[in-house]
């Protein structure tokens, strides 16, 4: 019995422990059938391509697709594919693929990159990685990313066509900024030069300053559209250096005092003793921001004053080592602004109640300083009282520089050239007849030697036989434009200069005359050669600036409010007296000259007069601007023959003394002998 019952308890402990592993096994078998639906249902929910790669021995590769569901690119009818690399990719691409395979298991290392696809006629592109699980397989997961692609390849569409309309725009700015300058300078040119005619009587000197005064404006408008357009573009940048602040303070002071005299107000500057003379910033923006707001200031104050203050601020975190901060503020006892108003101050176009009614400007003035100050480093703020005035402040960050002389425009009417300097020779290269005879009028007076170009071919054949110490080009020419004849002036200079046998500087200063305002245009100017450029409309300081910073030209100027005084001085008005204090080679030089109608012989005999003559220096510079040689001629005339007759005169005296001495004698020996 125990025999029997012995193997049939071991029989029996053998079931239960197979209904025990049975049972273990069915969980298992349904946890991992649980398993594989979840992981089924997580693959059938991507998009994306999974793949298993396996290479072998022979360095081919067998591919098995996981069941997913990447928008039909590769079929999914079992669950698992197997093919070679070759087989499913293009045989051209297969190599491309299996390297990406190699490299990711010799680093053992996960890459990514992107590929395409051609599909059912179209490109599919994917986003791929590619993960090392083995030393011999890798899991390449694809996403396709053809709408990403498609959405990029849009937007660089629209990249390049919004380049290209600003592009377009930019031009058209140019263009219309070279068509609207070119007449201005004209109009401001002339204008200059007649208000200084002694001529010109105070009714027209009126005019004038009308005249003056619209055709800045106008220039003023035109400057405004294409900062803000600059500004749009993100052109605008930068261009630090050193600057006076004292001297750009006094000088917009001094601009701006008339004004407020003329509408009775009170114009203050207070500069605390703390902010620093020499600073290292854009003088030109910062100019112009303090320009718009003390102008605004002027503009909608009827009574009262407006101040500007300066004064160091405090330091903040700043990505500029040492930072100095200037802080600024314009206050006014205006009209005030409506603090609805204020919200919109600042927006491109945007004007308020009172800038409305006062008909001038575009709006763009306050929008222009906020992008010039937030781009200096800082940021401009209002406060504002409708009825007691208002406040405008703003900072920049600035660096302190060394305590150097810097060059300045001088604010004095030049009257003539200094004495004991060259005759400089200056070529004048312009298409427009009237540029050339603006400057010509400005100029030829003073004692330069000019002459005329129309095109770049006449202007490198007069630099070749003339040999000027100064060229103004201008750029935008027929036959040949400015660009390509300064070029070739300074290539020929490269290999001719040695031989010339004027004594010149080593090269001949190219001046660019240009009517476009874009910084871009102006840096093609200097890279073709130019040593300078002016933008047109230009002002008579300008030029003469340029004269002295590139050939050290000096000049004597008119006493303050002296340009007022000169209708005292009649044309004409030329005396024997006033000719008399000079040497008489001289007055006999200045008589040929005039009787040949050779005025720039004239003006060379002028840059002789002594510096304590200036009113002989006015009349005779007058005479022969409005070539009244017949006045200069009358008077010296005169002189050369009292110069001449004098000598006459006396020897008809000795001979009459003579005449009377023979008569003494003989009446004495008849007296004494009878």
């Amino acid at each position: 019995m125990d025999l029997v019952d012995c193997p049939e308890c071991q029989l029996r402990n053998l079931t239960q422990q197979l209904q025990k592993e049975t049972s273990k096994r069915k969980l298992l078998e349904q946890k991992l059938r649980t398993s594989e639906a979840q992981m089924r249902a997580v693959f059938e929910a991507m998009t994306d391509v999974v793949l298993i790669i396996n290479l072998h021995s022979n360095q081919l590769g067998s591919i098995k697709i996981l069941p997913t569901k990447p928008n039909q690119t590769h079929t999914d009818d079992t669950d698992v594919i197997s093919q070679t690399v070759e087989q499913f990719f293009h045989e051209q691409t297969a190599q491309v693929w299996l390297e990406k395979v190699r490299q990711a298991l010799d680093l053992q290392q996960t890459l990514c990159f992107d590929y395409n696809l051609f599909r059912q006629g179209h490109q599919v592109w994917f986003s791929a990685s590619i993960s090392p699980i083995s030393s011999q397989s890798v899991l390449w997961v694809a996403r396709d990313i053809s709408d990403r692609k498609q959405a990029e390849i849009e937007l660089q569409h629209a990249k390049e066509a919004a380049e290209a309309a600003n592009k377009a725009k930019s031009q058209f700015l140019a263009a219309m900024s070279h068509e609207l300058r070119t007449p201005l300078n004209s109009i401001l040119g002339f204008s200059q030069i007649m208000y200084d005619d002694t001529s010109c009587t105070d009714e027209n000197r009126e005019y004038l300053d009308i005249i003056n005064r619209s055709g800045q404006h106008l220039l003023q408008l035109i400057n405004d559209v294409l900062e803000m357009s600059k500004i749009e573009a993100g052109k605008i940048k930068l261009n630090e250096k050193k600057l006076d602040l004292y001297s750009l303070l006094d000088s917009l002071e001094d601009m701006l005092r008339l004004k407020a005299a003329a509408k009775k107000l009170t114009l203050i500057f207070e500069r605390s003793p703390s902010v620093p003379q020499h600073i290292i910033a854009d003088e030109s923006k910062l100019r112009q921001v303090l320009l718009n707001l003390l102008s605004n200031a002027l503009k909608f104050t009827q009574v009262g004053s407006v101040t500007l203050r300066v004064r160091m601020g405090q330091a903040r975190q700043t990505k500029i080592p040492n930072p100095q901060f200037l802080i600024f503020e314009v206050e006014d006892t205006g009209s005030g602004i409506a603090s609805e108003e204020i919200n919109n101050l600042f927006e491109a176009f945007v004007q308020t109640e009172t800038g409305k009614r006062s008909q001038e400007g575009t709006g763009l003035g306050l929008a222009i300083s906020r992008k010039f100050v937030q781009l200096m480093g800082g940021d401009i703020t209002v406060n504002s009282v409708v009825g007691k005035g208002s406040i405008f402040a703003f900072d920049i960050q600035v660096n302190l520089a060394e305590m150097t002389q810097l060059p300045q425009l001088s604010s004095q009417r030049v009257k003539c050239l200094a004495p004991d300097q060259p005759i400089y020779r200056l070529l004048i290269v312009d298409d427009n007849q009237d540029h050339r005879q603006c400057l010509i009028k400005l100029l030829k007076p003073l004692g330069f030697e000019i002459q005329q170009a129309e095109n770049g071919q006449q202007g490198i054949a007069i630099w070749e036989s003339w040999c000027p110490h100064i060229i103004f080009m201008d750029m935008q020419m027929p036959i040949m434009d400015g660009y390509e004849a300064t070029r070739e002036i300074k290539r020929r200079e490269q290999f001719s200069w040695g031989d010339r046998e004027n004594h010149l500087p080593s090269h001949t200063k190219i001046i660019a005359l240009t009517a476009y305002a874009f910084e871009e245009q102006r840096q093609v100017m200097i890279a073709a050669g130019c040593d300078d450029f002016i933008s047109k409309p230009f002002s008579e300081e300008e030029i003469f600036a340029q004269l002295t910073k590139h050939l050290g030209v000096r000049y004597i100027y008119f006493e303050p409010g002296i340009v007022n005084q000169n209708k005292d001085v009649k044309s004409g008005s030329l005396t024997p007296e006033d000719l008399a204090k000079m040497p008489d080679a001289w007055i006999q030089k200045l008589h040929t000259a005039a009787k040949e109608c050779n005025d720039e012989s004239i003006l060379q005999l002028l840059a002789q007069i002594p510096t304590q003559f200036p009113n002989l220096i006015q009349v005779l510079t007058q005479l022969t601007y409005n070539f009244r040689f017949d006045e200069i001629i009358k008077v010296t005339d005169l002189l050369v023959r009292q110069k001449v007759e004098q000598p006459l005169h006396l020897l008809q005296k000795l001979q009459d003394v003579e005449r009377q001495k023979v008569k003494v004698e003989r009446l004495f020996y008849e007296q004494y002998y009878y």
